[in-house]
């Protein structure tokens, strides 16, 4: 979850106001609620290399995460989250394998914006997204690539649900596994950018999201992960820079279900984004 700088959020009056005045309170007040088209997720630093390249060409197994969110803002404001995450992979020929990713973010928030001038507490959708995602066979032992696109649709309008953009947003990432110290590495890195405007007050939108993902596994069947959720931002408009330190437990509970539980809190908030985070999810399997 994060919030972009220069895209419409803060108290405004909503759009009866002239289109100067909102475009301008936008630049001034931006950066105080969620964008939730950025989330990374810990199951990927978890995957089993070794049952990947047993599976035949196809498609694999596919997962849903049930996320519950809950942020509160700089400005004091509080938000609610039910988001739900889909992930349906093909295996390919030589080892390739193709995922669909789709994300469905819906909030209950009392943060003010021009979808919530009165600041009172209102249900909404979020901006919604798909991802298309390519990972490589096994390039040296225990390590694979993967890179993806993510396309951004303004769905949720402008803040405090939405960011009134569409955007798109490619991203790089590795994975690579010491299993006998039950180790995984799992950097990341997605830049956002915004092309085509759907509302006059949205602004523009340059963003590097990098996840420096460790995940340490642990006793029956526990693991925990650093930035694999909220990651670290730097606001390319403004050229500042959102730090926080970012946990998640993981436990998988059967073969069809496993349960996450963690937070972020911001520690250097230069690019504001969010105070806290507490989240959550329960994943199934088929």
């Amino acid at each position: 979850m994060r919030v972009i700088a220069f895209r419409s959020s803060g108290p405004l009056a909503g759009r009866t106001q002239g289109p100067a005045i909102v475009a301008a309170l936008a630049i001034l007040l931006g950066g105080t609620f969620a964008s939730f088209a950025d989330a990374q997720s810990a199951r990927e630093t978890l995957t089993d290399l070794d049952r990947v390249r047993r599976q035949t060409e196809g498609m694999g197994t596919a997962r849903v995460e049930n996320w519950i969110d809950f942020q509160r803002n700089i400005d004091g404001s509080e938000l609610w989250q039910y988001w739900p995450r889909f992930y349906i992979p093909f295996n390919l020929p030589l080892g390739w394998t193709f995922t669909q990713r789709v994300d469905l973010p819906m909030s209950y928030t009392n943060g003010a914006g021009p979808e919530n001038p009165a600041a009172k507490w209102k249900l909404g959708i979020g901006d919604w997204f798909i991802e298309e995602i390519v990972t490589t066979p096994e390039v040296a032992k225990n390590t694979s690539f993967w890179a993806s696109v993510r396309f951004v649709f303004p769905t949720g309008g402008l803040a405090p649900f939405g960011n009134g953009q569409y955007e798109w947003a490619p991203a790089l990432g590795m994975l690579y596994s010491i299993p006998e110290h039950a180790l995984t590495i799992g950097p990341v890195a997605r830049y956002f950018m915004s092309y085509h405007a759907s509302e006059g007050a949205a602004g523009k939108v340059r963003m590097l999201d990098l996840y420096p993902i460790v995940t340490f596994g642990l006793k029956e069947g526990w693991s925990l992960s650093f930035y694999s959720e909220n990651p670290i931002v730097y606001n390319d408009v403004t050229n500042k820079w959102f730090v926080p330190i970012d946990v998640l437990l993981h436990k998988r509970v059967s073969k069809s279900i496993d349960l996450t539980f963690g937070g972020a809190y911001g520690l250097v908030r230069d690019a504001p984004q969010y105070r806290y985070v507490i989240n959550g999810s329960i994943a199934l399997y088929f």
